[in-house]
């Protein structure tokens, strides 16, 4: 081999060993999906035989409902998105959002296998199904008409926008019956679904937002304005037949023979209206079927009618005398998500209507829920040490032994001044902060009987918190940045401060550094290596809202509860560059680490990323 070959053989060698090195690299810094728990939103259901397919924010989860009084979860597949579903044969057919119309094999309920997907040009709101094609109700993008003969093939076969935002889809022979928002119902004619074209419409007076047809009826539930039942039987000239006022906002609508039944959100309870004269509908029953009502939709089948609550899950209800609706059974959901913490190999996450959940052990493969117990509303913040957890809600700190999480209690609520905010323990001492009030340090020698040892009086909402060595870390949406002398627990003295240029939300220190999850202002980088004069060294914006921020080795990871998680290379301090982010479905609120996972609580579930 001469010279020059062996320099083209080297240079060639030289330049796979950077491509392969770049692949490593860039495989390292990815985000992935891993699992996900605690999944609330449910937005819609689909029964067939004893399961009931559910779109919830997260993605499809199926239940066995062969026992009405006990449903219980079959299995789950994230999808990143689910709004609607419908079922034909052994698919799966969810409107995710974002993530377009999802096409899910589900031959065998315990394993759901995603068979295709078709990327629709709007939020993918609602689906239905008539013989190869699937009608997308697409919001700002109108209808989109998917040809499935291959379900992981899926194409476009036709497509119609419509005045409106398409927020549900019925289709009746040739027709299909759009609840187009604001615009009220679309008739639009399918018997060409290649070209279809707009047959006619009639404006409600709100939004209309979701319609079930029955004979020469259009039942439409529009919102505000209750339940419109328009006159189809000419569908070019849909004309207004009655009216009927809804307990609250009329969200989900089905019928079946003589009577509608009308989802309410805002607390409105769920309604069967006697409809066997479509021109004087009248209310046969209003049923509260737990505390907060917030019915999304409803579906039928047989005589159990399936509410799909926003906050609550699915519940079951008798409709076998529908004059008597009866709750028969439930499948509860938490409400929300706001913070987890890590204790030890457990992991708690709290909401304002999902309780404390105890995760134990966090085992990605094997995520189970070990315990739960209710909370009062109103709660901000959580910190976890040991078998203690500490929840701060608007009136002080509430600490809850979980050594038992089948028997999880709490062991005192101790008041503090201000709207208490956000809570650190370390050692004997939980760190809190307080709206319009401050800071507090709390001793926690006796979890049963903590005692304010030292406060610092200070204005304005801090929502950010940490604590390294003899300081505290403040992020105060209001004021900036400050940082608090803590060597006296009695007498904390405040150090320096620094107004960032956004709305400081969330602090990370590490080494000489604090890491600002500053809204709309992205991240800023300061210098706290002389703690009297911080200052920002370098700064990485970003389009939605940072609002948490946790560092480990060399990144930054931030949620932006606009658009997911973002993981940010710090390795040169006055460069941070993005590296990878993961669109969550919901809205993120903070970041816990575990090893090589990443956890982060969004809004309606728990995501677990590596």
């Amino acid at each position: 081999m001469n010279n020059k070959t062996k320099k083209a053989f080297s240079g060639i060698f030289v330049v796979i060993l950077m491509m392969f090195s770049c692949r490593l690299f860039s495989q390292k810094e990815k985000l992935e999906y891993v699992d996900s728990l605690l999944w609330s939103k449910a937005h819609d259901v689909k029964i067939k035989g004893d399961y009931a397919y559910c779109a919830f924010l997260n993605g499809l989860k199926i239940l066995d409902i062969s026992n009405k009084r006990k449903p219980a979860a079959v299995s789950q597949l994230y999808l990143g998105g689910g709004y609607g579903i419908e079922i034909i044969d052994t698919l799966a057919l969810v409107a995710a959002g974002e993530k377009g119309l999802q096409i899910v094999d589900i031959a065998d309920v315990k394993m759901p296998d995603l068979k295709g997907t078709y990327e629709t040009p709007g939020e993918a709101k609602a689906v239905a199904a008539a013989g190869k094609y699937v009608y997308v109700a697409a919001a700002e993008a109108g209808l989109q008409i998917i040809n499935i003969s291959d379900p992981a093939a899926p194409e476009l076969a036709g497509a119609i926008d419509t005045p409106g935002s398409a927020e549900n889809v019925i289709i009746r022979g040739d027709y299909a019956f759009i609840a187009d928002g604001s615009s009220g119902l679309q008739i639009i004619n399918i018997s060409n679904p290649l070209e279809p074209k707009a047959e006619g419409s009639y404006d409600t007076p709100d939004k209309a937002e979701r319609v079930a047809v029955s004979g020469d009826y259009a039942y439409v539930a529009d919102g505000s304005s209750g339940l419109q039942i328009i006159n189809v039987s000419v569908p070019s000239e849909p004309k207004l037949a009655a009216s009927f006022t809804t307990s609250g906002y009329a969200h989900g609508v089905a019928v079946v023979g003589d009577y509608a039944y009308i989802g309410n959100l805002y607390d409105g309870a769920f309604q069967i209206v006697d409809i066997s004269d479509p021109l004087s509908p009248v209310e046969a029953a209003f049923q509260k079927y737990t505390m907060y009502n917030e019915a999304w939709d409803v579906t039928v089948e047989g005589e159990y009618a399936y509410v799909v609550d926003y906050f609550s899950g699915v519940h079951i209800l008798s409709i076998a005398e529908p004059t008597r609706p009866r709750v028969r059974g439930r499948f509860s959901t938490p409400g929300s998500i706001i913070a987890a913490e890590r204790a030890g190999e457990s992991l708690c996450a709290v909401g304002d209507l999902s309780g404390l959940q105890v995760i134990d052990p966090i085992d990605p493969a094997a995520l189970r829920i070990a315990g739960a117990t209710s909370v009062f509303r109103g709660v901000h913040g959580l910190a976890a040490e040991g078998n203690f957890a500490y929840i701060t809600d608007r009136w002080g700190i509430r600490i809850y032994d979980f050594s038992d999480p089948a028997k999880i209690k709490m062991i005192k609520m101790l008041e503090i001044p201000g709207v208490t905010r956000n809570v650190l323990v370390r050692g004997e001492y939980a760190y809190l902060t307080a709206d319009h009030a401050g800071f507090h340090i709390v001793s926690l020698a006796d979890p049963a009987a903590p005692e304010i040892t030292g406060s610092l009086e200070m204005a304005g909402f801090a929502y950010g918190l940490d604590v390294k060595g003899d300081f505290a870390y403040i992020a105060n949406s209001d004021t900036g940045f400050h940082i608090i002398d803590i060597k006296d627990v009695k007498a904390p003295s405040l150090v320096g401060s620094l107004l960032t240029p956004g709305l400081a939300y969330g602090v990370a220190v590490s080494g000489d550094y604090a890491y600002i999850a500053d809204g709309d202002s992205g991240l800023q980088i300061v210098d706290v290596s002389n703690p009297a004069k911080p200052h920002i060294v370098a700064d990485l914006p970003m389009e939605g809202f940072a609002n948490g921020v946790k560092v480990a080795g060399n990144y930054a990871y931030v949620s932006d509860e606009s658009s997911g998680l973002k993981k940010i290379d710090i390795r040169n301090i006055k460069e941070p560059h993005l590296v990878a982010s993961f669109d969550t479905p919901g809205e993120p609120a903070g970041v816990t680490l575990y090893g090589d996972y990443i956890i982060v609580p969004d809004s309606f579930s728990l995501i677990i990323l590596k």
